[in-house]
């Protein structure tokens, strides 16, 4: 694809972390006015002995004091038995529990001292420094251009598909902590995020030769299949010069991933090596790392005997299937540790294409588990019949998120996405005896400061679940704050999603748990006019009236308040933060 000149007037740099369950990555472009980007992957990392490498191991070592001394990278650390050992603790910041055939394997603890964010913050530090020494060193005036850009990074960080605002919350944090944008309204406006799934579809439309030679109305589905999740995305080209795509259905979220698979062959494995001589915690860790390493990556076929060595070549128990150090599994017992993140993945992929299969579809299968060939064979076979068949772009997939991620700011291709759930709050309601919901919530009826009576739990829809939205859209609810004097100069708006069944849901009392708050919303309201009231018990009153302004369309929550003024009726807005219950 040809990108055309950066058309901005001062130098930036665009740089990407995508912080994976097994692997981490980091990308980067030089924004130059008047020049063609470049995104280049880092591909040397620090004490990192594999030159070359698109990414490096998540496993984090840590020593007794809770001090970050590095990553997994053959260097040594490994063989240090007085550090802390973290592996897969990604999913800890995530909306929901980890699998038990993961959890299980996971590490108990977390270094002394530090919270979740604080581990994400120490590995953007190590990804940072890695970016910028590669930087400085590729050119003779490396350090020259890294120095004029270092107060101008635009940091871009992916997440999977079914994490929103309060994971974001917690990374920008972490990107704060780890000391590369500053704790400045300024400085946290220079976080962005995308999903990993559409930054895989921006990979592979500027890394395939079907992305090359998209047309209009071709429809476009990814399966990025990572360590800890696999994310299912879906888009239909609107336009090609320049290309622009809009979301088909929901983004989808999988906790199925490659490291799922793992655990759950160690599980069957602690079982059977449970009465056996080697039934110790390193044969157990040693059988995960060795299967994980080998036979999950070569896996193709469910015939015959498979191997998976973990000990030496006089370690034997036949009694118990090991001979020479190795475990040997049926093929049947491997396919079922793939077994459900197929399964999910294909009946996901069923049930949200229904209606919109075409024959121009294309599907790009991405992610490291993605490169399992067993996982490759069976979403081909187990979808021939909608005429799906996956590709694989030619060049490195481990680096697909991360450059993705840079070409989310630069080429900017997705205009509309779809939503997750219903956006909407909470209000009361004029009491009306006429109605019989009504009636029925009568007990929890209050009169207010003007005497009238109202009924609460009354759920207001602002943007119904599954709408397509433009990057433009806003979304807006008015808000009136009577108090007996004066209101209070901050404004605080709850919005609620709902993911339940309803369409338009009314009270919030039923399917009490498909309710949810989602954010505060926090302005300073000082200058919007505060309006006098007299009550029908003659108490004066008064009262502020404004709107909520929610901009839903971009990857990122953002919000608004807005108010006429009652003078000139010219409308202000005030930018507001949005607060999120961590």
């Amino acid at each position: 694809m040809t990108r055309t000149p950066y058309t901005g007037t001062t130098r930036k740099l665009v740089l990407a972390f995508d912080i994976g369950t097994t692997y981490s990555g980091a990308a980067y472009a030089f924004l130059d006015p008047d020049q063609v980007p470049q995104i280049n992957s880092v591909n040397k990392y620090l004490d990192n002995p594999n030159i070359g490498s698109a990414k490096v191991p998540s496993i984090l070592y840590y020593d007794q004091d809770g001090n970050f001394k590095g990553v997994e990278n053959g260097t040594g650390l490994q063989d240090d038995e007085t550090l802390l050992r973290l592996r897969w603790w990604k999913l800890l910041l995530g909306p929901t529990e980890p699998p038990e055939a993961l959890k299980k394997y996971m590490s108990k603890d977390l270094p002394k001292g530090k919270t979740i964010v604080d581990v994400f913050a120490d590995l953007m530090r190590y990804l940072f420094n890695s970016t910028k020494s590669l930087f400085i060193s590729s050119d003779q005036n490396g350090e020259l251009r890294w120095n004029s850009v270092a107060d101008k990074i635009e940091l871009i960080l992916t997440h999977p598909n079914g994490w929103g605002g309060p994971q974001q919350s917690q990374l920008r944090t972490a990107a704060i902590r780890a000391e590369i944008i500053p704790d400045t309204p300024e400085g946290r406006a220079r976080v962005h995020f995308v999903t990993e799934g559409e930054a895989s579809f921006n990979f592979c439309a500027t890394h395939t030769e079907a992305g090359e030679n998209f047309k209009h109305g071709d429809k476009v589905l990814v399966v990025d299949a990572g360590g800890g999740t696999i994310d299912i995305s879906s888009y239909v080209v609107t336009d090609v010069e320049p290309l622009q795509v809009e979301e088909l259905f929901q983004p989808q979220c999988l906790l199925e991933g490659g490291e799922i698979v793992t655990g759950r062959a160690t599980e069957i494995a602690s079982e059977q090596l449970k009465k056996s001589t080697f039934n110790t915690p390193e044969d157990i860790a040693s059988f995960s790392q060795k299967f994980d390493e080998g036979l999950k990556r070569v896996f193709f076929d469910d015939k015959g005997t498979k191997y998976v060595k973990f000990g030496g070549l006089r370690d034997h128990d036949p009694q118990h299937g090991i001979k020479g150090g190795k475990l040997a599994l049926t093929g049947m017992q491997v396919s079922s540790f793939f077994e459900p993140s197929i399964n999910f993945t294909v009946e996901c992929i069923r049930e949200n294409l229904t209606g919109v299969l075409s024959m121009d579809l294309s599907a790009f299968l991405v992610g490291g588990f993605g490169s399992s060939p067993w996982l490759a064979d069976q979403l081909n076979h187990r979808l021939s019949d909608l005429g799906l068949k996956f590709f694989k772009p030619d060049t490195n997939t481990g680096k697909a998120v991360a450059v993705g991620a840079v070409s989310f700011y630069i080429d900017h291709f997705v205009k509309a996405r779809i939503t997750r759930f219903a956006y909407g709050t909470t209000c009361s309601t004029i009491y009306r005896p006429s109605n019989p919901d009504h009636v029925k919530r009568k007990r929890n009826a209050f009169v207010d400061e003007l005497g009238h009576t109202y009924v609460p739990d009354v759920f207001t829809t602002m943007l119904s679940k599954g709408t397509k939205v433009l990057e433009t859209r806003v979304i807006r609810k008015r808000v009136r704050v009577t108090r007996e004097r004066a209101p209070e100069t901050a404004a605080y708006a709850r919005i609620i999603k709902y993911d339940g069944s309803e369409e338009e849901p009314r009270w919030m009392d039923v399917e009490r748990d498909k309710f949810e708050t989602l954010c505060h919303v926090h302005a300073d309201i000082s200058a919007a006019p505060s309006i006098p009231q007299r009550g029908s018990s003659g108490k004066m009153c008064y009262y502020r009236e404004f709107d909520v302004v929610l901009l839903v369309g971009l990857t990122e929550l953002k919000a608004q308040i807005r108010w006429t003024d009652s003078i000139t009726g010219i409308e202000t807005s005030s930018d507001a933060e949005i607060l999120y219950d961590l």
